[in-house]
């Protein structure tokens, strides 16, 4: 490993710590639906919502970032997130949970703006492994606050746990205020990212919308459907949420950096149709069902999940690559990162309401025919950005850039 990678980690870590807070509800859903009285639905707002700041004000926000040093916009949102989490655990009823939850996704949006930018600049000849590498942390989140969160449900109340997750967001800040010195381009003017870098980020909005909603509704699903307890389906969710890192870690292995779009393409062609092919077997129809036990269910979202990790990494890897195909400069990074914040954030933020809704509606199992459309748009995004970034020059709007 190069002198890069002790900073590229730490930022992962951070990252982690934020993504967390999203595991967190999922597990402690069934309580807090006990303890407030919150529909299905409801409950998958609650686990999304830590999503609505970036859903809404991604791309702006990510052109503001552009203009601040990314360490401070890092620290701030670290320190946001756990103001807001300690809040959760004191709110007295469903409505300030949802404004303390509303408050936290600001600070997490801040959080996955400037740590992939700083990622991206730090890095160097290591970007593609590194913002591979940065594509774990949603995953790797998830599975921490799920398994975490669930076992200890089993033994203390859900708010002592929510101030846990709350304090451990500021375990990194010290290192973070000590980050080495590393070359920020901050942008003086405002600019937009490419069309192709929006193309690309639309169809990581429909991986996160599949992604997201079947991990954040996936412990009601095992309770329900299967008679899980809390601690055996939040252990289940973390290693599906975990298993994505297998497909993230092979895609660094094999996208590589080149101009070629093909291998990237098809990349993501597996890393989405075999997932949604193997959703079938998770969410089967009721005459399967009678025919099938929980470890098959569990097998086949874990196997699903590993596979669709391709999905995210080639899409960080790509960034950079269709920003420089464009023909505009690596400033616009952090402002890409925004666009793919909003997209991603809408993505989850839409996930788990929708899953929650259409089970409430016509049962479990269209859940799988409902992934394989949204795995259809996904990859039509993707494609259309890469053929962008290879067919049209966009306007720069002008970027003035300093040290």
């Amino acid at each position: 490993m190069t002198g890069r990678w002790p900073t590229i980690l730490l930022l992962w870590f951070t990252g982690v710590l934020a993504a967390a807070q999203l595991g967190k509800m999922a597990a402690l859903m069934p309580a807090i639906r006990a303890d407030l009285g919150l529909t299905l639905t409801g409950a998958g707002l609650m686990i999304s919502l830590i999503e609505a700041g970036g859903a809404t004000l991604g791309s702006i926000a990510g052109i503001l970032a552009a203009r601040f040093s990314g360490r401070a916009v890092l620290a701030t949102g670290s320190v946001l997130v756990a103001v807001a989490g300690l809040a959760s655990a004191a709110a007295p009823d469903a409505a300030l949970l949802y404004a303390a939850r509303l408050a936290e996704s600001i600070g997490y949006l801040m959080v996955v703006i400037a740590a992939p930018s700083l990622i991206a600049m730090a890095a160097g000849r290591d970007s593609a492994a590194a913002l591979a590498l940065w594509s774990t942390f949603v995953p790797v989140g998830i599975a921490a606050g799920t398994i975490l969160s669930g076992f200890a449900a089993d033994l203390i109340d859900w708010r002592f746990i929510l101030v846990f997750w709350a304090l451990a967001v500021l375990v990194p800040l010290p290192r973070t205020f000590r980050l080495p010195a590393m070359v920020e381009h901050r942008q003086t003017t405002f600019a937009v990212s490419p069309l192709a870098v929006w193309a690309l980020a639309v169809g990581f909005g429909f991986y996160t919308t599949l992604e997201v909603g079947v991990l954040g509704m996936l412990p009601a699903y095992l309770a329900e459907v299967w008679g899980l307890p809390i601690a055996a389906a939040g252990a289940i969710t973390g290693l599906t949420s975990a298993a994505t890192i297998a497909g993230s870690f092979a895609a660094a292995r094999l996208v590589g950096n080149g101009d070629d779009a093909r291998r990237p393409l098809v990349l993501i062609a597996i890393g989405l149709a075999l997932p949604a092919a193997l959703f079938f077997l998770g969410f089967p129809n009721q005459g399967l069902t009678a025919h099938m036990s929980g470890a098959t269910v569990a097998v086949a979202v874990v196997l699903a999940n590993a596979i669709s990790g391709l999905v995210a990494a080639v899409a960080f890897a790509r960034m950079p690559t269709l920003l420089r195909r464009s023909g505009v400069p690596l400033s616009l990074v952090t402002a890409s990162n925004g666009v793919f914040a909003q997209f991603g954030a809408l993505g989850s933020l839409i996930g788990p309401p929708l899953v929650g809704y259409a089970a409430s509606r016509w049962g479990w199992p269209v859940i799988a025919p409902l992934v394989v459309g949204l795995s259809l748009l996904s990859f039509v995004g993707f494609a259309l950005g890469e053929r962008l970034a290879a067919k049209r020059r966009p306007l720069d709007l002008g970027t003035s850039i300093r040290p």
